[in-house]
């Protein structure tokens, strides 16, 4: 197969696609393993590189500026990547070039010195074999020497350069005889007579044999930051579809990679569309490019809530937004007087007012014509489903968070819609040695299974920062794509890979990335309903895997304020001013992304229960004990607040903790925004006189309590009442006794000095003595 080897005599190196060699160790194992010979024959390779140009190869360093790119490999150490400089493909009787990149991340220049090309033993038939191959352990064989490369000069410490080698065809030493597939190469960098490091790649010899190509479809996620309002704010807005914003940046990756399918969060579409008028030009245009997008487009949940958390929390269907009402501006969404244009550049001040879309064929408009029976100048204010309408491709599928979806999620999905579940490598069991189809059948629905081996190459090679690094990942992409595609030549395949879904704005190749794929034989672009259509692989099952029990209790907790929620609001006389904001701000602390930042997720979902805890616990009974009541039967005066915004109707329930009182009818009190309202409750006293302590409980109509009961304390006197009644009547007795007592004494004295009293008169006035 190949023309030389001199692999038993080449000295053995680290494990690792790219191996790196620490300087305190390179001198011990290069006098190890390189015998005296070896180096004369390393000694003579340079001379005749230097003394004989004629060779049929050519092998040159970059120009001096290549050296001046800082490297970005692990401090302290060599780093050496190779790959195919213009495709993965190699045909016979072409040469084969090859760019070696040498990143020298010591303290120290490394100087002159030459590289080592080697090609694999074997083909690569396997994606173990490839694997290995690519991250190998320490004693791995590096195959056939092709040829010894001197380096152009001294790597200063800290730089890069690159240098291309071509290797003749002749010297490959692969012919019409060899079975095409994935090959190995390597390139091992030695200097003052030391190995350096050693950087593997592969391509694809292709002879020309018949090929089954593999389809390949792909998801591309439009998301925003993770936050937990539920809509995006509008300078948020500006910023993210502005010409370098976050949106903006995603959507040009997306319309670059026409084969991508787009997942996009309906959140993004519904926090443009709620501002009405107000909605930033640059938001508006965004959401027209969007609509003109080629791509097939799935929504994804809403805010990316995790479908598998809300199933694993409790949930029995999906949570979606309930109403937007409470974050319209009716102002904003006035008929303009003129008609609207037809021209595609939008207007800021046109009304984004959104009608669901009535055809699969036709493409939808952030501003589509008015309904005819619309007058200008009149307020129409858009639904929630009008707000989220979008003319999908499909809407049946779901996308839950990586290798985290139970056996029972798939019911919960299913309920609600969602008959296609998009499922990582780690949600699955595969019994055959063969790569499988995509789809495969889950116990509820079918699903669509991403290869996660394939999708870390693509997206290694779409979030690559340079050219080599690019190179040398869809390089391996392409021979993951040329061995399944070669394992199997009679079934043809579709593979499906995803991109991050947390907002990957560095992944700027990505149309790049798939367009060099599709270019090979063994590689065709597939769409989503392609991958959907597949056959079933029948080698596949489902493997449940189950979310952190410390993250699924936190979702449930935020599930169950939702229906406390829901029971609070029924006191509001508007309810959606609580929950729809209350259900928006559960989606987006549900946000997939909020995975990677644990802490900062459970501090936000605390602080949002705090608040809501507070928001519930707003109407209060603010009268105290204690109250002295006398009598059989009082009206006691209870004052009830309400710091909501607006008014609320609640029921009064008072408990006595014994029977000294009898309480009357429960009340029902409407009490005004911010306000407090004072309620009469009958109270009758029983028997004897104690202390009673009210239990004074507020609940909703419908007979949920709002918070714990209000103790008042009480002290009974009821028998003060007769008693009283008894002095008062002893007082006036009293009183008119004293009267008549007086008269008689009076005239009793009258008679005794002998004057005179006429009938019914009074005795005349003594005269006043003369002093």
């Amino acid at each position: 197969m190949v023309a030389e080897s001199d692999s038993a005599h080449r000295p053995a190196l680290p494990a690792a696609a790219c191996t790196t060699v620490r300087p305190a160790l390179r001198t011990q194992r290069h006098r190890r393993l390189l015998p005296i010979w070896a180096l004369l024959v390393g000694f003579l390779t340079l001379a005749s590189l230097v003394f004989a140009p004629e060779l049929p190869f050519t092998a040159h360093a970059e120009p001096a500026s290549s050296t001046a790119a800082i490297a970005t490999t692990p401090a302290d150490s060599v780093e050496v990547t190779v790959s195919p400089t213009v495709t993965p493909e190699l045909s016979p009787g072409q040469d084969l070039p090859l760019t070696v990149t040498i990143h020298n991340n010591t303290a120290a220049a490394i100087p002159i010195g030459r590289v080592d090309v080697y090609l694999a033993q074997l083909a690569l038939t396997t994606r173990a074999a490839l694997d290995s191959w690519l991250r190998p352990d320490a004693d791995a064989n590096s195959g056939d020497q092709l040829m010894s490369v001197p380096t152009a000069g001294l790597i200063p410490a800290g730089a890069s350069t690159n240098i291309a080698i071509t290797v003749p065809a002749g010297s490959v030493g692969l012919t019409d005889q060899n079975a095409w597939g994935a090959r190995g190469i390597a390139a091992i960098l030695i200097a003052d007579d030391e190995v350096q490091a050693e950087g593997r790649g592969t391509f694809v010899w292709s002879q020309g044999s018949a090929i089954t190509p593999v389809g390949l479809a792909s998801i591309l996620p439009i998301t925003t930051p993770e936050d937990a309002t539920g809509l995006i704010t509008t300078k948020a807005l500006e910023s993210y579809t502005s010409s370098a914003g976050l949106l903006s940046r995603q959507l040009d990756i997306a319309i670059d990679a026409p084969t991508a399918t787009i997942a996009i969060d309906p959140q993004i579409i519904a926090s443009i569309r709620v501002l009405g008028s107000a909605a930033p030009a640059s938001a508006v245009a965004w959401l027209d490019r969007l609509a003109g997008a080629s791509n097939d487009i799935f929504p994804l949940g809403y805010a990316d809530a995790d479908i598998a958390l809300q199933a694993q929390a409790g949930a029995t269907t999906l949570l979606a937004p309930t109403s937007f009402e409470p974050a319209i501006d009716p102002s904003l969404f006035v008929v303009p007087t003129a008609a609207p244009s037809t021209d595609t550049t939008l207007n800021p001040s046109d009304v984004p007012t959104i009608t669901p879309p009535t055809s699969t064929e036709t493409t939808p408009s952030p501003t589509p014509p008015l309904p005819p029976t619309v007058e200008p100048g009149e307020t129409v204010v858009p639904t929630a489903s009008e707000l989220l309408a979008w003319n999908y491709t499909s809407s049946t599928i779901g996308w839950p968070a990586s290798g985290q979806v139970a056996r029972t999620d798939l019911d919960v999905f299913a309920a609600s819609g969602l008959t296609t579940t998009i499922l990582s490598s780690d949600n699955v069991q595969q019994s055959d040695v063969f790569t499988p189809n995509t789809a495969v059948s889950l116990p509820r629905g079918l699903g669509l299974v991403s290869d996660s081996t394939l999708s870390a190459a693509i997206r290694a090679a779409a979030e690559a920062t340079t050219e080599d690094a690019w190179r040398k990942n869809v390089a391996e992409a392409a021979s993951l794509l040329a061995i399944v595609s070669a394992e199997n030549p009679n079934a043809a395949r579709t593979l499906l890979v995803t991109f991050d879904r947390g907002s990957p704005t560095s992944a700027t190749r990505v149309g790049q990335t798939l367009a060099a794929l599709n270019s090979a034989p063994w590689s065709n672009a597939a769409s989503l309903q392609s991958a959907l259509d597949s056959t079933p692989a029948s080698t596949v099952s489902f493997h449940e895997e189950a979310i952190d029990s410390d993250r699924v209790a936190l979702a449930r907790s935020l599930l169950q304020r939702e229906g406390a929620m829901a029971e609070f609001a029924t006191i509001l006389a508007d309810p959606l001013l609580a929950t729809a904001p209350a259900r928006l701000e559960l989606l987006a602390l549900l946000d997939t992304t909020w995975t990677a930042q644990s802490s900062a997720w459970q501090e936000q979902v605390r602080a949002s229960l705090a608040a809501s805890f507070d928001l519930m616990h707003a109407v209060t009974v603010t009268t105290r004990g204690p109250i002295i009541v006398v009598g059989s039967k009082v009206d006691l005066r209870i004052t009830l607040n309400n710091a909501l915004d607006q008014a609320v109707t609640v029921r009064t329930d008072i408990v006595p903790s014994n029977g000294r009182l009898v309480v009357g009818e429960t009340l029902e009190t409407t009490i005004q925004p911010n306000s407090a309202q004072a309620v009469s409750v009958p109270l009758s006293a029983a028997v004897g006189n104690g202390d009673v302590v009210l239990r004074v409980t507020l609940f909703t109509l419908n007979g949920t309590p709002l918070g714990q009961p209000a103790p008042i304390e009480v002290s009974v006197r009821a028998d003060w009442e007769g008693v009283g009644a008894s002095i008062f009547a002893i007082l006036v007795v009293g009183f008119f006794g004293f009267g008549i007592w007086r008269n008689i004494v009076r005239r009793r004295r009258d008679r005794a000095s002998g004057a005179p009293v006429a009938s019914g008169q009074l005795p005349p006035p003594a005269a006043e003595p003369n002093v």
